[in-house]
């Protein structure tokens, strides 16, 4: 086996070998790795090949912290690799670690989509990873069998919900694919919804760049959900290869008793099971849930406060609960590795933390410009 920095003539391969993946792990496709370079990460995508084909590998985000004196190493829903193979996990660590530390990374974080088991647990400490108290992707999940008819998936949903669904075609909810033009009223929805959770929404420009990377290479759509001509509901769905998930959604705090969010749901499933998709991720429940389920214990069927409302809708399509082992970190240097943390412990977020480097840089281009003394070494973004 063999590790090689993979060039862009190679993303055509390196994509069907993600897109194959048995979990939807699109943020290791290149087009990702172009949506982050417009924020200024860096990516780097490492293949390892046996005998001429990809068996592993992982596209690593490398970002620079401010003034350049550092940098932290991301590999989100990765790396792609069987985990049991000791030749082929070790071959693409060793590639990973190489091109980490030449960017002089405090440390590594890594997202891969392994379940959540003892045995996976100590795979990753046995080559020197220790579990994060930050994670970006989604720890648990529920995955829906788009295999089926229509009707046996809407039979395997709750009577709630499929009952929520037919009221909101009644009522008149009608849901249309949108377009670039819409993205100002699903920003709108996406921060009035944040906002009633409590949670901090990320800026128009992120989600116009990641529409821009994403939706020309047909792997990002927009759904609307609309009553009287006024949007009610929106759903930003992913798709990679067989696989979709509801990356984004939002929606107003009024006319819930039209029920557009059921109906918005059941549509997006419609759409992605006439795409090709087998299955669909609903991308994102409560963290106590996975953990629940692997001690063994039941979920609670009427829990209030934080994400436990989300949960329950979700949990009315149907589906099988996903539980993954969640970020983790190897260090490359500890006592930088602990500034780190108090910083990130501050700011909650690895992306908060690299949205700081950017507007420092941006700050640090413009005093340039103005003839205010500056350091020359600073990227403009």
């Amino acid at each position: 086996m063999i590790a090689k920095i993979l060039t862009p003539e190679d993303n055509a391969a390196w994509n069907a070998f993600v897109a194959g993946w048995p979990d939807f792990v699109l943020m290791q496709a290149h087009e990702w790795g172009a949506f982050k370079a417009s924020l200024s990460w860096e990516a780097v995508r490492i293949g390892v090949e046996q005998d001429g084909r990809l068996v592993a590998g992982a596209q690593v985000l490398l970002k620079r912290l401010p003034f350049r004196w550092a940098s932290i190493a991301y590999v989100p829903r990765g790396p792609l690799v069987d985990w049991r193979d000791a030749t082929a996990t070790q071959t693409l660590l060793e590639a990973i670690h190489c091109v980490a530390r030449r960017a002089r990374a405090i440390s590594l974080k890594i997202e891969p989509a392994l379940p959540h088991t003892p045995a996976a647990l100590q795979l990753l400490d046995a080559q020197g990873f220790r579990p994060s108290r930050y994670t970006n992707q989604p720890r648990c999940s529920i995955v829906i069998d788009l295999r089926p008819e229509l009707q046996t998936i809407l039979a395997n949903m709750s009577r709630s919900t499929r009952r929520n669904i037919q009221r909101g075609e009644r009522n008149g909810v009608q849901v249309r694919m949108g377009d670039a033009s819409d993205l100002p009223t699903f920003y709108q929805l996406m921060q009035r919804t944040f906002k009633r959770a409590g949670l901090p929404a990320r800026s128009f420009a992120y989600y116009a760049e990641e529409w821009k990377a994403l939706a020309q290479a047909g792997q990002l759509k927009l759904y609307l959900a609309t009553y009287a001509g006024q949007v009610l509901a929106v759903s930003m769905d992913a798709t990679l290869g067989a696989q979709a998930a509801s990356f984004h959604g939002g929606s107003l705090e009024t006319h819930h008793h039209l029920k557009p969010n059921d109906l918005l749901l059941w549509e997006c499933l419609k759409s992605a099971k006439a795409q090709g998709c087998q299955t669909y991720d609903v991308w994102g429940i409560p963290d106590e849930v996975g953990e629940l389920l692997s001690r063994g214990e039941t979920i609670p069927a009427h829990q209030t406060g934080g994400l436990w409302g989300v949960y329950y809708f979700k949990r009315g399509f149907g589906g099988k609960i996903i539980y993954y082992v969640g970020a983790h970190d190897f260090v490359y240097s500890r006592p930088l590795y602990r500034l780190l943390d108090a910083l990130l412990a501050r700011l909650g977020s690895v992306d908060k933390l690299a949205q700081l480097d950017d507007r420092l840089g941006q700050r640090l281009a413009f005093t340039s410009q103005c003839g205010v003394t500056g350091d020359a070494g600073v990227r403009k973004v």
